[in-house]
């Protein structure tokens, strides 16, 4: 026991002796890693500022209000333009390479490890957004076509217009999740629940609404049908029938 308490001291100046030993040889590697942050985010900054400047320049918020970029931004509340957006992207994405040189650094395996997978993530998100913004632009442009196109002869054009901008938008989002890494089960039992949804919603909707509709088109078709044959056909021959059948046809869509 005596020999225990003598030693005692002795190991405690040792171990504060190798204490003090590992912090001073890891002073250099702390410095550098402040250093490294210090200077990558004074850097980082003023390269965020050079290309907001360039991308005004080239008039790249132009094309985002003609995109409709610029009011789903203001919809966010978000207070930066187009550009102010992409050159903050590229900012914190440099600042991210810093943050890993500096873990690096000081041998912060961890802080490594998570830095790493946000670097692989970033740029699957940044695709994505791509995709969501390349199909919004589509899906207006289908509503604008397909109501267009139909206004003239359908009183219910604008909805359709509608429906096509949703459906167009839809495969946007799914294309979205796929390169973000959703899984591609989710993603295909969602897009046939969808599916069949509008399905369901199309022919619910002709069923109870356009059975008057349906029954002129048959109408038209079975006369012109009908003239044909009548041209064709010898005197006193199947006319009669033909008109008999589309007579019966037309009732079968009445009731």
């Amino acid at each position: 026991m005596p020999a225990a308490v003598t030693d005692l001291p002795t190991a405690l100046l040792t171990g504060l002796a190798a204490g003090l030993a590992t912090l001073i040889s890891a002073i250099p590697s702390i410095l550098g890693a402040l250093l490294i942050l210090l200077l990558g985010w004074i850097i980082t900054g003023a390269l965020a500022g050079a290309i907001a400047r360039a991308l005004r320049a080239v008039r790249i918020n132009a094309a985002a209000d003609r995109a409709g970029v610029t009011r789903v931004l203001q919809r966010a509340q978000v207070r930066a333009d187009a550009a102010g957006v992409i050159a903050g992207v590229v900012k914190w994405y440099l600042r991210l390479i810093v943050i890993l040189m500096a873990a690096d650094a000081v041998k912060l395996t961890a802080v490594s490890t998570i830095v790493n997978q946000i670097l692989a993530f970033v740029p699957n998100l940044l695709v994505a957004v791509l995709i969501l913004a390349a199909f919004s632009w589509l899906a207006s442009l289908a509503r604008k076509l397909v109501t267009a196109a139909l206004e003239p002869t359908m009183p219910n054009a604008k909805t359709i217009g509608v429906l096509a901008y949703g459906a167009t938008f839809g495969f946007g989002v799914l294309a979205a999740a796929t390169q973000i890494g959703v899984a591609a089960t989710l993603l295909n039992i969602l897009f046939i629940g969808i599916v069949g949804a509008l399905a369901l919603a199309f022919g619910l909707a002709f069923g109870l609404g356009g059975r008057d509709e349906a029954a002129r088109m048959w109408r038209e078709m079975n006369g012109a049908v009908g003239n044909v044959v009548k041209e064709g056909a010898p005197a006193g021959g199947n006319a009669s029938g033909n008109g008999q059948r589309v007579e019966r046809t037309e009732h079968a869509m009445r009731t």
